[in-house]
């Protein structure tokens, strides 16, 4: 559980009330278990008020009022200066805890890991008869399942594109989340898989197909048998059904869904959600029959 004394500690910031979360989350999101967040800008208040999860919220003093109007009476506010950077400063602390606990690396013994290449001695999972070939890197809380193989010089595992401009500067989001690569997989040489956070891991399903430099940001989860073609980029959170190809070049824009076997057209710009079975194309993309 995360208490009053964490945020204390993590801060330096007394949160004048006691208080027990089991994590973390964004205001509008409901996992089903008790979270904190925080709240600096009213735009939001119907998501967080709507949210069943939420327990304990970080308001900034100039919304109070409003916020107590709208949330659920058993909601505890906490006023303070900066909401926003209240709240990654506790999610890098508690981050930071968890990956001291990292368990040791192990590897198959079947599985095959080139000299030159990096592997984390804790946190990372090599299963039987995976390739990890020349200068790959595989990363912390990383899971490579069996026979999957790692093409030269790609990175799985890295800290994704999360930064947050506060009152006290920018503050880098620490990645606490899992990358996992499927059985029978295939990633490209210099495909970069980005760590995921505890609240959505990176996901990349069983035989599927990562061509060369393509980028799958942090939280983005693929189904089985995804084909992603060269030069592609898959911002934060995306969701990819199963049999889905995407072709080379294409941007899918963070949280877009795209349907079980659809396909994406090559230099597509998808800034919306794709319907299973559909065919897109263009910028922005748009449905075909081509």
């Amino acid at each position: 559980m995360i208490t009053e004394n964490d945020f204390l500690l993590a801060t330096g910031t007394e949160s004048r009330t006691e208080f027990a979360v089991e994590s973390l989350d964004l205001a509008g999101n409901d996992p089903g278990r008790s979270i904190l967040s925080f709240l600096d800008d009213l735009r939001f208040l119907e998501g967080a008020a709507a949210n069943p999860s939420l327990a304990v919220l970080l308001v900034a003093p100039e919304i109070e009022a409003g916020v107590r109007q709208k949330v659920a009476d058993h909601v505890q506010i906490v006023v303070v200066n900066d909401p926003r950077w209240h709240f990654y400063t506790l999610h890098n602390h508690l981050a930071a805890s968890a990956s001291e606990a990292a368990p040791a690396t192990t590897i198959a013994h079947d599985a095959s890991v080139h000299p030159t290449a990096h592997v984390d001695p804790h946190g990372v999972e090599i299963a039987a008869r995976v390739v990890v070939e020349a200068n790959a890197t595989i990363l912390a809380s990383s899971r490579i399942e069996e026979g999957a193989v790692i093409r030269a010089g790609a990175v799985i595992g890295t800290s994704g594109f999360e930064h947050k401009r506060t009152s006290r500067g920018v503050l880098s989001v620490v990645h606490d989340g899992e990358t996992r690569i499927g059985a029978g997989v295939e990633v490209g040489s210099l495909t970069v898989v980005g760590r995921g956070f505890q609240r959505r891991h990176t996901i990349v399903g069983a035989d599927s197909r990562l061509d060369c430099n393509v980028m799958i940001a942090h939280g983005s989860q693929l189904g089985e048998r995804v084909f992603v073609a060269a030069g592609a980029v898959l911002a934060g959170s995306t969701h990819i059904a199963d049999d889905v190809w995407i072709g080379p070049g294409a941007m899918l824009i963070d949280r877009v869904r795209v349907g079980a076997g659809a396909r994406v057209g090559i230099g597509s710009v998808v800034f919306r959600d794709v319907e299973a079975g559909s065919q897109v194309l263009g910028n922005p993309a748009r449905t075909t029959t081509r």
